[in-house]
This record gives C-alpha cells, sequence and structure tokens, in this order.
C-alpha cells in the first residue's frame, strides 16, 4: 500500500493583494503553490523556507497554518493520498521579477498571477482557490476524493 505523500506550501499574496505567487510548468497548464516535500525533522514552515530557497534563492516569512489538504485520488489503476500544509506566507515583492525559473527543474517556474487568471486554469490542491477567494482568516480542513475512470 501507498503511503501518503507529505508536501508544505506557501501562500504568499502580493502586498497590493491583486497577486498571488505560483509554481507552473513553462505552458501554465497548471498552477500550485511554492513549496515541496518535508524532510524528517523539519516542520512545514521550515520545509516551504527551505525549498524556496533551494529552488528559486528566495527569503520568505513563512506565517500561519492556512489550510490542511487532503487529497485522495485513484487513476489509472493507481491510489495517491496527498497531504498538504499550507502555510500564508509574505515575501518582499518589490524585488521579485514577475517570472523566475526553477534552479533545478527545466521547464517550471514561479510567477506572479492574478486572482483572474487563477480561476483559468488548474490550481493544486484541488479546493484551495474557493477557500482564498472567500478572503477567510480562519484555518481551513479540506478532503478530495476522487476517482478518475481510466
Amino acid at each position: 500500500m501507498n503511503r501518503p505523500l507529505l508536501r508544505a506550501e506557501a501562500i504568499i499574496i502580493s502586498s497590493d493583494r491583486e497577486r498571488i505567487l505560483v509554481q507552473c510548468d513553462d505552458e501554465e497548464t497548471f498552477y500550485r503553490f511554492p513549496g515541496g516535500g518535508i524532510e524528517f525533522g523539519e516542520t512545514a514552515s521550515e520545509a516551504i523556507q527551505r525549498e524556496l530557497i533551494e529552488e528559486y534563492e528566495l527569503q520568505a516569512d513563512i506565517g500561519p497554518l492556512a489550510c490542511l489538504n487532503e487529497s485522495i485520488v485513484e487513476y489509472d489503476g493507481k491510489k495517491r493520498h496527498d497531504c498538504t500544509i499550507l502555510h500564508r506566507g509574505s515575501i518582499n515583492d518589490a524585488f521579485i521579477p514577475d517570472s523566475i525559473d526553477h534552479k533545478e527543474r527545466q521547464g517550471i517556474k514561479l510567477t506572479w498571477r492574478t486572482w483572474e487568471q487563477l480561476q483559468q486554469k488548474p490550481l493544486y490542491p484541488e479546493g484551495i482557490l474557493e477557500f482564498l477567494l472567500e478572503r477567510k482568516d480562519s484555518v481551513l480542513h479540506s478532503v478530495v476524493k476522487k476517482n478518475y475512470a481510466e
């Protein structure tokens, strides 16, 4: 049986509250928040800080927990259970260009996108966009269960 995958990501909104910092591929077929896997012994906020430095050479202030998202899916006969811990974060956006290339993976970038742009493509983890659009300060626990037919 596969073990759940544990990720940590940061929701970083620009100082004017008009744009959100997201990771995507060069074709922008999807968006997700910056972060990555949690290593043994580190907290979710430490993992986010480490990943931002390793992948984009960025320093960020990682704030409180925003959401715990569990995604339990089955596709092509494979079962997957991802747990994503999302923290609110901030960054000095005056020094962040429109796009930064990933240091380790070609074809991946970090970029600012508007709320409207985030609604045009899939945003992962699923269900987080609605939470953000409501602009609530409470912590959300969301669970998405899907079975994608072959």
